[in-house]
C-alpha cells in the first residue's frame, strides 16, 4: 500500500532559507509566523514553489519532535486526534504492535519518522483512537493534509529534498516554527535552478543546521515581519516585543501578561506597573 492520500491543503504564506550546511528548508507561516524581511516570502515564494515539481524525489522522514510545540501545550502535544474525526491522521508510536491489524487490512499505512514509529490513517477509528490514547502508546498525533496537486500550491517540497517547517502556536503571537517532515536526501542550494537558487540564498541562517534543528524562532536571527506584535521565543517560556512594534506591544501588554505562570512577559519600554494603583 503507498502512503498517498491527496487533500487540499491552503497556506498563508511560505518562505524559504538555507541553513550553514547549505541546505534548504521551506517554511509554512500559518497567519502569524514571523518571516524574515529579506527572505523570498509571498507571492514569489508560491510560484518558485510550483517551479519545483520536476526535481528526484527522495524519501521523506515524518519528524514527532519538531511537531511538539516548546514549552507549551497543543493538540499534537495534547492528542487533539483522540476523537475520530473523517480526516487523514497521522500517529506516532514506540510500536507497530497496536496498529498491526489495521496496516494488514489497509486502513492504514506506515510511514518513515525520524523516531520510533509513524502511521497515517485514512480515517482513525473512533474506538482505535480511544485505546491509543487511554493506553498511552500514542505519542502525539494529527490531522494530516498532503496534496500533490502543483496547482493548488501544496506541493510535496520535503520529497524534492527541502526540509519542511510549520509554525507551530495559535494565531495569536508569533511562535516558533517546528521541523515536520525531513527529507532522507538533503538537496544542496546548489543543485537548484540558477535564477531559484539566487533567490532561496537571501535567507541564511549561518548559525543553524536544519538536520540538527527542530525548533527555529527566525525573529531571534534576523530582522522579521509579522501581523503580531508579539513573539514567543523558541524555548516557549518568554514573551518579547517585536523589534519595530513596541508602541502596538504596549497596546496588547496587559492581556498578554494574563497569559499564565509559565511564560514570563516581558514589559514594554517605560512600563509601571505601579501606575494603576492610587
Amino acid at each position: 500500500m503507498q502512503a498517498d492520500y491527496p487533500a487540499a491543503h491552503s497556506m498563508d504564506t511560505c518562505f524559504f532559507a538555507i541553513d550553514r550546511d547549505g541546505h534548504v528548508a521551506c517554511f509554512d507561516t500559518g497567519e502569524a509566523g514571523a518571516v524574515p524581511v529579506q527572505a523570498l516570502s509571498g507571492d514569489s515564494a508560491y510560484s518558485v514553489r510550483q517551479q519545483l515539481a520536476p526535481l528526484p524525489r527522495v524519501a521523506v522522514m515524518h519528524d514527532r519532535q519538531g511537531r511538539v510545540t516548546p514549552g507549551q501545550p497543543s493538540e499534537f502535544n495534547e492528542h487533539g486526534g483522540r476523537m475520530a474525526l473523517p480526516y487523514p491522521t497521522l500517529v506516532f508510536l514506540a510500536s507497530l504492535d497496536p496498529v498491526r491489524e489495521e496496516i494488514d487490512a489497509g486502513r492504514a499505512v506506515e510511514v518513515v519518522a525520524s523516531e520510533g514509529v509513524a502511521v497515517l490513517f485514512r480515517q482513525m477509528p473512533e474506538a482505535l483512537a480511544a485505546q491509543l490514547h487511554d493506553s498511552g502508546a500514542c505519542l502525539g498525533c494529527c490531522l494530516y493534509f498532503q496534496s500533490e496537486d502543483p496547482s493548488e500550491g501544496s506541493l510535496d517540497l520535503t520529497a524534492r529534498g527541502f526540509f519542511s517547517y510549520s509554525h507551530l502556536t495559535e494565531n495569536w503571537i508569533s511562535g516558533a516554527y517546528g521541523r515536520v517532515r525531513r527529507p532522507a536526501q538533503p538537496i544542496h542550494v546548489d543543485q537548484l535552478p540558477p535564477r531559484i537558487r539566487e533567490a532561496v540564498k537571501a535567507m541564511r541562517f549561518d548559525s543553524l543546521s536544519f538536520a540538527e534543528t527542530p525548533h527555529i524562532q527566525p525573529i531571534e536571527h534576523t530582522d522579521c515581519v509579522s501581523w503580531e506584535s508579539a513573539y514567543m521565543d523558541v524555548t516557549g517560556t518568554h514573551i518579547r516585543p517585536i523589534p519595530g512594534r513596541e508602541e502596538e506591544y504596549a497596546d496588547a501588554y496587559d492581556e498578554l501578561a494574563e497569559i499564565g505562570e509559565n511564560i514570563e512577559v516581558e514589559p514594554p519600554p517605560g512600563h509601571n506597573p505601579n501606575s494603576g494603583e492610587e
